[in-house]
């Protein structure tokens, strides 16, 4: 469900309207504890029209998903121009040209996916053959365990996420997580309301600095208020070849005792590079007029066995309705600013530090692209972006952006990798993008996207500029409505 935009949309104005009392900043988003929430809301005769018409959606999403017994068929093509703007939390093609086709089945207590897709020119050393979106899940008690490869993208921001994105390929791995998002009963807990968790055991292949690599990630969110939403993130990449992976690793990596010199940790023993998150989203903090703002923060390194080295981001969003005239439809739109130097406010910030890591240096990305931030380190960037959601699903989606990659040239004392720019990048950039349907005689042919814009460059070091034109067509049919 991550990258599904019109989806999102939905969930958040349901979220931000008391009608879902799950957490919603952390994708993907269990379809049973939607369900749940959407069991237990109030009389739809409540509801404003706006509010009902995402209740519908919703609903009919659901539907799909509980109807689609036996195997469903899947496939999807996607074409891209090169050197396609940064990527959001819409679902674009990551590479100039993919075909992929699979099955799914679901069960009242079991689902799987299978699909393969065939990207004939992935980046270097990528690969060509790739099973992205495959799983085989179950449901145990009020958990749910599985095994796959899923995008996730985790905090409340639209356009860039810090801690881990759906930008690179998603992880394969082990996974565990929370179906339904239920309140503690502890009452010195219940505080919280309902609340969630996802695990990742993750394996981040050979082609690193240090192969066969492990990653582990864990996200809490809970929502104290309807109004409030908090995350707690932590990743840690670790083990690999040459590299500690017994049980006092894992354990030095829990307590966060990670860096040399800390309890006798040396160079050859120093277990991981960590991460540590968290993020609120706040509706109306004064006032009831329908927007909210949202941060997130991110501390790259530790010192005094507390977190040090932040960046960060904050944004602020609005939403409303059109009733009438061109396109009507509700809409949402947001303004975004993020910077991913660590410590940038400080006279002397930390160049080379976010997602970089002086042991593991191919860093917190996965085949060369960032798991967090699609700018990658030592990044600033302002996005402005609108959507409009027809009351058929149809989506009208503009973003237009500014940002300074890679602000220390070409790589400081670690020698630092840059996924984006290996030299300080300054781009510019406009892109539109519609989403619909294709219906013919009742029956459903899939759903194309197209999109297109202008991306203006500036090389920061030669001073050379470049303007390109940019587009996309990609094509999805998938019958389980996943």
């Amino acid at each position: 469900m991550a990258g599904d935009l019109a989806l999102r949309h939905d969930v958040q104005l349901l979220a931000d309207s008391g009608v879902l009392d799950s957490p919603v900043t952390s994708w993907p988003i269990p379809w049973a504890t939607l369900a749940a929430d959407l069991d237990l809301s109030e009389s739809v005769q409540q509801l404003r029209p706006e509010i009902l018409a995402a209740r519908t959606r919703l609903l009919k999403r659901l539907d799909t998903v509980r109807g689609s017994g036996g195997l469903q068929p899947n496939a999807k093509i996607g074409m891209r121009s090169e050197d396609f703007w940064l990527r959001t939390f819409e679902d674009t093609p990551r590479d100039d040209y993919e075909v992929r086709a699979g099955v799914s089945w679901m069960g009242d207590r079991y689902a799987a996916r299978a699909q393969f897709a065939f990207v004939p020119d992935p980046l270097p050393d990528d690969q060509e053959w790739r099973a992205d979106g495959s799983y085989l899940a179950g449901i145990f008690g009020n958990h749910i365990v599985s095994v796959g490869a899923l995008d996730r993208w985790w905090g409340p921001a639209w356009d860039d996420t810090l801690i881990l994105s759906n930008n690179a390929r998603p992880v394969g791995g082990f996974a565990l997580e929370r179906n339904v998002a239920l309140p503690f009963e502890n009452k010195w807990l219940s505080w919280a309301g309902p609340w969630t968790y996802s695990f990742l055991w993750g394996f981040l292949g050979s082609d690193r600095e240090i192969p066969n690599a492990r990653l582990m990630a864990l996200r809490i969110g809970f929502r104290p208020t309807i109004d409030l939403e908090i995350g707690l993130s932590r990743t840690a990449v670790w083990c690999g070849s040459g590299r500690p992976c017994d049980a006092d690793t894992v354990w030095n990596i829990v307590i966060g005792q990670d860096n040399e010199g800390e309890a006798g940790l040396t160079a050859e023993d120093e277990p991981s590079d960590q991460m540590f998150a968290w993020d609120a989203r706040w509706k109306s903090p004064l006032g009831d007029a329908p927007y909210a703002i949202y941060t997130q923060w991110v501390a790259e390194d530790e010192a005094d066995n507390l977190p040090s080295q932040w960046f960060g981001q904050g944004g602020i969003e609005v939403w409303g309705t059109r009733g009438s005239g061109f396109l009507p439809g509700a809409w949402r739109a947001h303004l975004e600013l993020t910077n991913t130097l660590a410590a940038f406010w400080e006279d002397v910030p930390r160049y080379d530090s976010a997602y970089n890591h002086g042991i593991y240096r191919s860093g917190h990305r996965f085949e060369r692209r960032s798991m967090g931030a699609a700018m990658d380190g030592d990044s600033l960037g302002v996005s402005l972006g609108a959507a409009l959601i027809e009351q058929d699903g149809r989506i009208w989606n503009a973003t237009l952006r500014w940002a300074e990659l890679n602000t220390d040239g070409v790589g400081g004392f670690r020698n630092a990798v840059h996924s984006v720019a290996p030299q300080e990048l300054r781009i510019m950039s406009a892109s539109v993008s519609h989403r619909r349907e294709i219906n013919v005689d009742g029956l459903s042919f899939g759903v194309v996207t197209l999109g297109g814009g202008i991306q203006h460059s500036k090389d920061g070091v030669t001073g050379d500029t470049a303007t390109d034109l940019q587009g996309f067509v990609q094509w999805t049919w998938d019958l389980s409505g996943l």
